[in-house]
Parts: C-alpha cells; sequence; structure tokens
C-alpha cells in the first residue's frame, strides 16, 4: 500500500501543477490485494496531499482502513473496478478542458483520426473513432452509477464525462490511467480549438 501512496501523492501534485485538479476537486484511487482500494478522502487537496488523506474501502464502500470520509464519489471509482477486474486505478479531474467539452454538446464525445488515438490499448491506427459518453451531473450516486454502468457493459469506453465536472479514466496501472488522461486532455484541447475555428 506504501507505494501506491506515495505514487498517487506524486501524481495528485503533478495533476494539480497542470491545472487538472484545482482546490478540492477530483479523486484519485488505485485497486490493492484482496479487492481493497485506496482511494483520496473527501475534501483533500491533491497539490497537498500526506498517507492521511487516504482511506481504503472494499467494493461495497465500506471503510476499511482510514480516519477520513470517502469521497462521495467513491462508488464511480468502485464502479469501474466491479466492471473490469484488470483495471488497477481510476482518475478523476476537474481540468478546464474536460470540463468545458462537457458543456458544448448534448452528446458523446467523438475522437475521429487524431494519431494520439493510440494511446488508447486495443487501437494500432489514427483512422479509428472513439466515443467518450457525457452523463448530466448528480448527487445521487446510485441513479448515477446505473446510468453509467449501462453505458460500460454496452461497448468498449476509455473514460466518461460528468457535465460541467470532469473527467474520468482508468488504467491497469497508475501509469497507463496517467497516459490515458494525458491523452484526453490533448484530444480535447484540440476539439476545443478546432469548434473556435469553426
Amino acid at each position: 500500500m506504501k507505494n501506491y501512496t506515495s505514487d498517487l501523492i506524486e501524481i495528485g501534485r503533478l495533476l494539480h501543477s497542470r491545472g487538472w485538479l484545482p482546490a478540492s476537486g477530483g479523486n484519485l484511487s488505485a485497486r490493492l490485494e484482496d479487492d481493497r482500494v485506496l482511494i483520496t478522502a473527501s475534501g483533500s487537496h491533491k497539490g497537498h496531499l500526506t498517507r492521511e488523506d487516504f482511506v481504503v474501502v472494499n467494493l461495497k464502500g465500506e471503510v476499511l482502513e482510514g480516519s477520513k470520509k470517502p469521497s462521495a464519489e467513491t462508488e464511480l471509482h468502485l464502479l469501474v473496478y466491479r466492471i473490469f477486474p484488470q483495471v488497477n486505478s481510476v482518475l478523476h479531474v476537474h481540468s478546464m478542458n474536460s470540463t468545458l467539452i462537457s458543456r458544448l454538446t448534448q452528446e458523446d464525445i467523438r475522437l475521429e483520426g487524431y494519431e494520439l488515438l493510440k494511446a488508447f490499448d486495443g487501437i494500432k491506427t489514427h483512422e479509428t473513432i472513439i466515443s467518450v459518453p457525457v452523463f448530466e451531473n448528480c448527487q445521487d450516486m446510485e441513479e448515477l452509477s446505473k446510468k453509467i454502468e449501462k453505458r460500460l457493459k454496452e461497448e468498449k469506453v476509455y473514460g466518461f464525462l460528468l457535465r460541467s465536472h470532469g473527467l474520468y479514466t482508468w488504467g491497469k496501472s497508475i501509469r497507463e490511467a496517467y497516459i490515458r488522461l494525458e491523452a484526453f486532455e490533448f484530444l480535447f484541447e484540440c476539439e476545443l480549438r478546432l469548434m473556435r475555428l469553426a
């Protein structure tokens, strides 16, 4: 657990320095052995994390370790871990690009023809399209989870957006989740700039 904690502390500082985790926004997690999950506590500032800013929960969301309260959005992390047994890290950011692009369309974000799509596992050519679902932000995590679960089980999805909120993405490791996040951020910025030019 110590290594994962250190890795998430480092990632938190990096993402905060890039402006992707302002104030106390976002949350970071990693799967531990025995289907336990290490996740940032509610209200923690991701640029100044310490070991006390983490809790360990099971896949039902029950706190196993830590004195602080898990984020209200812990359920969305756990949903990803339950659906994808190979996933070992989930990163959720409140970046400017992901927040803005989620407000500009009522439909999925379509990313097509970019070389950087190869950053997502299984994609071997730029001649492809991926869809990023956009869900209405909701304080009812149970209701929101049901909507997201349906989409994640129906099709290949590498991440999703909550409107006016931010991006969730994941990977088989913290490193892979970070690579996906960086790819999404670049692609969203490209799309936003194209919209302005149009």
